[in-house]
């Protein structure tokens, strides 16, 4: 697998980005946490507008794919500019076990803009504390 990621802007956006797609990658979410803690957007884009999400799925990390979703509250639906969600990345590469976390977390999932935006910070840091 590899991670596209924009050529402009050497800053820290780019190695954000890149040390988060990386964790994911990987399966490692003890960095992923501490990425959570340092209160870094865990919905970060590469230049083909993949999440960690996306990579995570791709790959079959289903304790990545559970964190990202019930820890960090990401959005489950994202697109990337092919249109595939974490969903779609899941089947294609044969990973049903991340599938059918992803298909089931759909249900529960609430967008950020419809929630008080205080209690939804506050439930996403009672949740990561809960993971340390």
């Amino acid at each position: 697998m590899e991670l596209a990621l924009s050529g402009e802007g050497h800053g820290t956006g780019v190695k954000s980005v890149i040390n988060l797609l990386f964790a994911a990658y990987t399966g490692d979410v003890s960095a992923l946490r501490r990425f959570a803690l340092s209160a870094m957007d865990m919905e970060q884009r590469d230049y083909d507008s993949r999440t960690a999400l996306h990579v995570a799925a791709a790959e079959g990390h289903v304790e990545v794919v559970k964190f990202l979703l019930e820890a960090c509250k990401v959005n489950p639906f994202p697109k990337d500019r092919w249109n595939n969600t974490p969903m779609d990345e899941a089947l294609h590469f044969g990973h049903h076990d991340v599938f059918k976390i992803l298909q089931e977390y759909q249900g529960q999932y609430t967008p950020q803009g419809d929630a008080d935006d205080g209690k939804e910070n506050q439930t996403v840091h009672k949740n990561l504390d809960g993971l340390l």
